[in-house]
């Protein structure tokens, strides 16, 4: 099958390679003029230490690339969604998004903007998957998820390498919504490891952030028990842990005393958790709901709040029992 594949970030470039060792025809489209003359010249990204297959195609031509498939894996970052793909017809296309987050502007999940702009279908593609391991390939296993189950299960079956693992699902609302926010859990994870790495306040955090991804979850309409799989704790886990996390390195930065401006402009990948931050704050104050955790975040993000304060002022709220906890804390 012919696949587009736009975005030519670590995780653009590591689907491009499995997509390719699927036996699937790939053409990866690259922004940058510079590293698309480097992925001529030797197969090699600076983004991330592979050299890809001889079958994928380059190209810096968003028009030629939309045209190359109907079928179009998405990795350009959720804020950039809209920019690259409202100058492009969609009607027909399937779009299979892997990316994680919620659009600022109009707080819309990936496939909501996907749908907006026309497309004719989106399924997202989920979990703990960091591309440089994918690229290496270690074994790792995702979600599919899609409102129609068939649609899901269709970019599931894409996948046939040992490396690579995809199940199914039709809960599309609980992966996106447990992809944005794992990311911002992932700052505060990086908060803890700059202020001293504690093991405790890094297990109460995963854990007491699953609350969070099921109260937001709950409004929106996603099903609980997503939370529990791949895309949930799954991604949680590894975003939270992982050296490999751009969102969790954002949080070492913050409790070391860097401001937020400073932290960015010094790096060259996009760290989603930030813009999503302010995303979950503005749905939380939307639906009246309490996130503790992200509202912490947020603040120590955006209001320059000291982070020792935003952990002590979790631990002095109100006490609480633990039964039911799913449902009513």
């Amino acid at each position: 099958m012919r696949i587009s594949v736009i975005g030519a970030g670590s995780w653009g470039t590591a689907m491009s390679k499995v997509l390719a060792n699927s036996g699937h025809e790939v053409l990866l489209w690259v922004r940058e003029a510079d590293l698309l003359n480097m992925l001529h010249e030797s197969r090699r990204s600076y983004y991330i230490d592979i050299v890809l297959p001889n079958d994928i195609l380059f190209t810096g031509d968003i028009q030629q690339a939309m045209s190359f498939s109907n079928l179009v894996f998405n990795a350009v970052p959720v804020q950039f969604i809209r920019k690259v793909f409202e100058t492009v017809d969609l009607h027909e296309k399937k779009i299979v998004n892997l990316s994680k987050g919620i659009e600022l502007t109009f707080l819309k999940r990936p496939s909501e903007l996907f749908k907006e702009l026309g497309a004719h279908s989106c399924i997202t593609l989920s979990g703990p998957s960091y591309a440089d391991e994918v690229a290496k390939e270690i074994p790792t296993t995702v979600v599919s998820a899609a409102e129609e189950i068939e649609d899901a299960r269709f970019v599931r079956d894409l996948f046939k390498t040992r490396y690579f693992r995809v199940y199914s699902n039709n809960d599309q609302i609980g992966v996106e919504v447990s992809g944005a926010l794992k990311n911002v859990i992932a700052i505060a994870a990086g908060i803890i490891d700059g202020m001293g790495g504690w093991y405790n306040t890094k297990a109460s955090l995963i854990t007491r952030a699953i609350v969070e991804f099921i109260r937001l979850g709950n409004c929106l309409g996603a099903k609980p028990e997503t939370f529990g799989g791949l895309a949930g704790i799954g991604d949680l886990i590894v975003t939270c842990t992982g050296k490999y996390s751009r969102n969790r390195a954002v949080g070492e930065e913050l409790a070391r005393g860097k401001k937020i401006d400073e932290i960015l402009r010094s790096r060259k990948t996009v760290a989603e958790g930030v813009p999503t931050s302010r995303a979950v704050h503005e749905l939380a104050k939307r639906f009246n709901i309490e996130l503790p955790i992200s509202s912490k975040v947020y603040q120590v993000i955006f209001e320059g709040k000291n982070p020792w304060q935003a952990i002590e002022e979790l631990m002095a709220r109100s006490q609480k029992d633990e039964i039911n906890w799913l449902q009513n804390q």
